[in-house]
């Protein structure tokens, strides 16, 4: 009977072992430098005129891309289409090299085909003034919440919309965004 319990004992800290070995990685599954945010497009919008930022400068000395509101008083810019896997909690770093007293920055996910209430993007970082060349970091599938898991799937295709926000002036300069993928 003592055999029998060693052998018990033993096999299972041999599988405790082994399950706490496991470890999990963080993997980089994107970097979108300040140079590729310089392509980007002006937000396209459900109302038209409204949100259209733009590009307004390049600081190549320095690393980063400045976006500007539109003359609404807020917008941005937008990637091209980007794939989040959210089975994988992937974490959005956006590095905000400066945004001004006064502006504010935000970013929002536009899904492809967005459900109705959603023609407007859904917030993955709100309206902050976050800056001095730090990241603001979210959990993107905390954020979103199980419902916009359950409304689209486990992988979502949109796009990520960079704007500005407090008046026509209003503008955020980045150095990069990175997707980091936490399982």
């Amino acid at each position: 009977m003592k055999k029998l319990i060693i052998v018990f004992v033993f096999m299972l800290s041999l599988v405790l072992f082994v399950g706490c070995d496991k470890k999990e990685k963080w993997e980089v599954a994107q970097t979108i430098s300040y140079s590729e945010i310089a392509e980007w497009e002006p937000m396209v919008t459900p109302v038209e005129n409204s949100g259209n930022g733009s590009i307004y400068e390049t600081n190549t000395t320095d690393g980063y891309v400045t976006v500007k509101a539109a003359a609404d008083g807020w917008g941005g810019v937008q990637s091209g289409s980007i794939t989040l896997d959210l089975s994988k909690h992937p974490l959005l770093m956006v590095r905000v090299y400066e945004n001004p007293d006064g502006s504010k920055w935000a970013v929002k996910f536009m899904p492809d085909n967005p459900v109705e209430g959603h023609e407007w993007g859904l917030y993955l970082i709100e309206d902050n003034n976050f800056k001095w060349n730090k990241y603001g970091v979210v959990d993107v599938r905390d954020m979103l919440g199980e419902t916009i898991v359950e409304l689209y799937g486990e992988k979502i295709t949109g796009k990520i919309w960079l704007m500005a926000a407090g008046g026509p002036e209003a503008v955020v300069s980045v150095s990069e965004i990175k997707i980091v993928n936490t399982r």
